[in-house]
């Protein structure tokens, strides 16, 4: 009995020891993280934000990435103050800054403003998308970007400069009704609303151009003559021909701003050929000051059943 009792005490022992021996793992270092992180400033290529410090950090690391991008967070810079300036930035775009305390060996979990924008600058990409001469609508867009509030959006008259429609979207796109066959001037510029006050960009500016609407096509005798209406603010015409209604277009003629008409005996040294089927349009050209450019193509006309088809 005596011996079986010293065997237990003798375990017992044994177990404390090596319980004493097992050294405790140490606690895992932590530091807290940022707080009211806030952007403080608005400029077209740079971010300001500013946060509360956190206890036992040394420095902190200031990430971002555009709003929505399935890409990691980069890190932009680090700081031993409660604000930072990103750099380097596009002009509005809407991004995602992200913010982490550090004692020199860890990081605080991440404090992410989602709401940061640049201002926005000049707009890009702007361009007549359409023109639908038949139900006078004219298409215009550009490119769109992620931190613009909106976008002022002006119609002149080309000739006149007179401020004819003006209109606010969202949208990176408008339509205007109601427009004739003239040449008009488009300003479009950007804006964006920081803490309530409006940041406007500079205005791009096009001149949108409707193709020249064709009313008589003949062919007969070996010749072809095209008539069409003249555009108001146009400086010349150009005209193409195929012997296919969707593609082989050629310019066959280039023609002054007088000029409502035209007759072709050849297309590119070859005869024209009374039983031939012919496709034609006449595009409009527009060069006055900085704002060059010629109208798209939407329509052709053939000489097949005196009718128009889209390209």
């Amino acid at each position: 009995m005596k011996k079986s009792i010293t065997i237990r005490l003798l375990a017992f022992f044994m177990l404390i020891g090596g319980l004493c021996l097992v050294k405790a793992a140490p606690a895992q270092a932590s530091v807290s993280g940022v707080t009211d992180l806030k952007q403080t400033g608005a400029a077209k290529n740079s971010i300001p934000v500013s946060w509360t410090p956190a206890k036992d950090a040394v420095t902190y690391n200031v990430y971002y990435k555009e709003a929505g991008a399935d890409s990691d967070y980069r890190l932009s810079g680090s700081t031993a103050n409660p604000a930072y300036t990103l750099q380097g930035l596009q002009d509005g775009v809407k991004y995602y800054v992200q913010v982490k305390a550090s004692d020199g060996t860890t990081e605080s979990y991440g404090k992410t403003l989602y709401d940061a924008v640049t201002l926005p600058d000049q707009i890009r990409g702007l361009k007549q998308k359409r023109w639908y001469y038949f139900i006078h609508i004219l298409d215009i867009e550009w490119e769109r970007k992620s931190g613009v509030t909106g976008y002022e959006v002006t119609l002149s008259s080309n000739s006149k400069g007179k401020l004819l429609q003006k209109k606010d979207v969202g949208t990176a796109s408008v339509s205007f009704h109601q427009v004739k066959d003239s040449v008009y001037t488009v300003k479009v510029r950007a804006y964006t609303v920081y803490q309530n006050v409006k940041y406007y960009s500079s205005y791009s500016q096009i001149n949108c151009i409707p193709q020249a609407r064709i009313t008589k096509l003949k062919l007969k005798g070996g010749k072809l003559s095209v008539s069409w209406k003249k555009v108001d603010g146009a400086t010349g015409y150009k005209i193409y021909v195929s012997n296919k209604p969707k593609s082989g277009y050629k310019l066959v003629k280039s023609l002054g701003k007088k000029k409502g008409s035209c007759t072709l005996a050849k297309i590119k040294g070859k005869k024209i050929k009374s039983k031939k089927a012919y496709y034609i349009y006449v595009q409009t050209v527009c060069n006055k000051g900085k704002n060059k450019g010629t109208s798209g193509a939407l329509y052709y006309w053939s000489t097949k059943n005196g009718s128009y088809g889209y390209l």
